[in-house]
């Protein structure tokens, strides 16, 4: 856990390139990190383009269950989610209001092409944002959406957490309409925790230093 203990308190910001990412990614961690004392911010990249008042209205039901601080919306479309600087100025911009200890977005090998988009645009606004700020985040931490990690270094026990997980994924219904991702995500969650926490669910996590963005 980045902080199991409840007298110190981190602020972590989850991006998701679309409503959902969150929860599928690292939901039972939100828990988590929320009971221990954490305050945790969502900012969204895209609501997507055929039903994004349905998508946010999903969103904001789950932000409210699961106790989030503060959510953004930033709908970028498909014609302008790409990496930009307009895009990465709007990021770092919630940034500085906030100011993260911990940064989470999906890794870069994701299956999804706008997930691959997504972990460029932060991965360079994570770069611009610790050059230019006073206050530095701690890490850039990468979860698992639609292609599971190959490779991580944090493992996070969510046993206790997985009902509010699920719980949290039922209220995306015009998702769960079209593909069972909960039940899927559910199944990876639990094959992670018996193959490599001898617990009942886990969710896994790749951790970047700043410094290793500069590496190839």
């Amino acid at each position: 856990m980045i902080n199991s203990s409840k007298s110190t308190k981190n602020k972590i910001l989850v991006i998701a390139p679309h409503p959902d990412d969150e929860i599928i990614g690292c939901g039972g961690t939100i828990a988590k990190a929320i009971e221990n004392n954490n305050n945790v911010y969502i900012q969204y990249l895209s609501s997507g383009d055929r039903i994004e008042k349905r998508r946010e209205e999903e969103a904001k039901k789950v932000c409210s269950y699961m106790k989030i601080t503060d959510c953004q919306f930033l709908r970028l479309k498909d014609q302008t989610f790409k990496v930009s600087v307009q895009n990465i100025s709007k990021i770092i911009k919630y940034w500085k209001k906030i100011k993260p200890d911990f940064i989470y977005i999906n890794h870069d090998l994701d299956a999804d092409y706008e997930h691959k988009i997504s972990y460029q645009i932060i991965s360079q606004a994570y770069w611009r944002y610790n050059i230019n700020s006073n206050k530095k985040t701690k890490g850039l931490i990468l979860y698992e959406v639609h292609k599971p990690l190959q490779a991580y270094n944090l493992v996070e026990d969510i046993t206790k957490y997985i009902g509010i997980k699920m719980k949290a994924m039922s209220y995306y219904k015009s998702q769960l309409e079209t593909s069972r991702i909960d039940l899927a995500i559910k199944g990876l969650n639990q094959y992670r925790g018996l193959l490599h926490e001898q617990c009942d669910f886990a969710e896994v996590f790749a951790i970047k230093r700043f410094s290793s963005l500069f590496e190839t």
